[in-house]
């Protein structure tokens, strides 16, 4: 960002920390980022406390645009993946190069990030949305549930929290292409790749993000929110209270 952190977080030590100030620079440096958890702890509120307090407002995340449904919000201890549908075109773009990344071909099917299903009618007839009503598309991807059920309900454990992302990710040697996962989880995101059977989900690569010509979706480095919550006045010295 263009102001440095340093410019808006006092170094004098804090009394209360036996660590002797730790500052949200030194975190970032120490451990290669700013996590979830660490921003949360030190704003004193959750996502909703956030969105309420106005930190997300220069990505478009304001409160009445989330209690619409325009927004949608999903977290991993390394970034927000914030969606809009209003900027959505529908043009399918983020599903053709997901797959291209991911699969190395681009096949609708199997994308991580999907707007094919709900593009003529929404969700259901009689919501007037999609290409047949107000064209209002819905992007679908995976929510990175704190409690996943796919996790749960895998027979062999193919599942798994990523080190470094904290995303869920299917072990493509372990998973038997059963198919409980996709059952399992309450927006049946997860789906088997028809050609390899194998399950598939979003690891929050972030490519559909990148390659989206209209921003409809975004993944922000909670260290860029940790900023906001600084120059907002929420905290003015965050320390490292690991993930």
């Amino acid at each position: 960002m263009g102001t440095s952190l340093d410019d808006n977080v006092t170094h004098e030590p804090d009394p209360r920390d036996p660590r002797g100030g730790e500052t949200l620079e030194d975190v970032a440096r120490a451990k290669g980022g700013v996590t979830r958890r660490q921003v949360l702890v030190a704003a004193g509120c959750g996502v909703a406390g956030l969105v309420a307090g106005g930190v997300l407002a220069k990505w478009g995340v304001v409160s009445d645009a989330v209690a619409s449904g325009r927004i949608d919000i999903a977290t991993t201890p390394q970034k927000m993946i914030v969606t809009d549908r209003a900027r959505c075109s529908g043009c399918q773009r983020c599903e053709m190069m997901c797959t291209l990344k991911n699969d190395g071909m681009a096949m609708q099917s199997s994308a991580r990030v999907r707007v094919h299903e709900t593009y003529f009618f929404g969700d259901s007839p009689d919501t007037g949305e999609g290409s047949f009503g107000s064209c209002q598309f819905t992007i679908k991807s995976c929510r990175q549930c704190a409690e996943p059920r796919c996790v749960e309900y895998c027979p062999v454990h193919a599942i798994h929290s990523d080190d470094q992302t904290g995303a869920r990710v299917i072990e493509a040697d372990v998973c038997i292409g059963c198919g409980m996962c996709h059952e399992a989880c309450p927006w049946g995101l997860p789906k088997i790749n028809p050609l390899t059977g194998v399950s598939t989900k979003c690891v929050s690569c972030g490519r559909c993000a990148e390659q989206c010509p209209n921003g409809a979706i975004q993944f922000i480095d909670w260290i860029d929110i940790a900023q906001e919550c600084i120059d907002k006045g929420l905290v003015s010295t965050v320390y490292a209270q690991g993930r």
